[in-house]
């Protein structure tokens, strides 16, 4: 009698694992937990390559430790420092009013570009308001995501100042500060997603006329 207990407890013990192992793979396949088939997070756009320094071949300039009073400031100096050295715009009202459109523009067109399909349709973009090295460098930067399909939106451009600091007839340099909202933008989709970042810029941008426009050759971060 005694055996047969024994035998029983320990049959009903080991039906109670094995009920218990299949319980919880069910438990796992039924009801999966959060994120487990989720894909994996995409790389932001908006993150990788921001940099701070004198290199401005992105398409997004880090401002990150510049706050908006100190490169204010900045600028307030370097304007009395240019009052008494005098300027050098050598241009008539209606070409400086030219040169700072085109510059304006030229920034717009470099976002709207990160909307292209492929880098093709990126270089042709941005051909019309860019040439040389700063070209190629943000070419660059797009290769690495446009093909994986990852863009950028932007939006809310302000320039709070754009000032013409010398010029001829061929070749310009401007001091701007400007600012802008940016998303991740996913191309295929064709839709904004993940987290929107606001930077804020402060330049010093070279500008050469090709026939009637003026494109951008150079920047350097303020």
């Amino acid at each position: 009698m005694r055996k047969t207990y024994w035998l029983l407890t320990i049959l009903i013990f080991c039906l109670g694992i094995v009920l218990g192992v299949f319980g919880h793979m069910y438990w796992g396949t039924a009801f999966p937990q959060p994120g487990i088939n989720q894909p994996a997070e995409k790389d932001n756009a908006t993150k990788v390559g921001a940099m701070s320094g004198t290199d401005s071949g992105n398409a997004l300039l880090d401002s990150s430790g510049n706050s908006s009073d100190v490169s204010i400031g900045n600028l307030k100096r370097q304007e009395s420092e240019k009052d008494q050295s005098g300027t050098q715009v050598a241009l008539t009202k209606t070409e400086q009013d030219k040169v700072i459109s085109d510059y304006k523009q030229a920034l717009g067109i470099l976002f709207d570009a990160w909307k292209a399909k492929d880098i093709s349709a990126f270089r042709s973009k941005i051909a019309v308001a860019y040439t040389g090295e700063i070209m190629e460098n943000h070419i660059r930067k797009a290769e690495k995501f446009i093909p994986k399909g990852i863009g950028l939106e932007v939006s809310e451009i302000k320039f709070d100042h754009v000032e013409i600091e010398s010029a001829d007839k061929y070749s310009a340099t401007i001091n701007a500060i400007y600012r802008y909202t940016s998303r991740d933008y996913d191309l295929d989709e064709e839709y904004p997603v993940g987290e929107q970042f606001n930077h804020f810029v402060h330049v010093r941008a070279n500008l050469v006329r090709i026939d009637s426009s003026w494109l951008i050759t150079g920047e350097t971060v303020l």
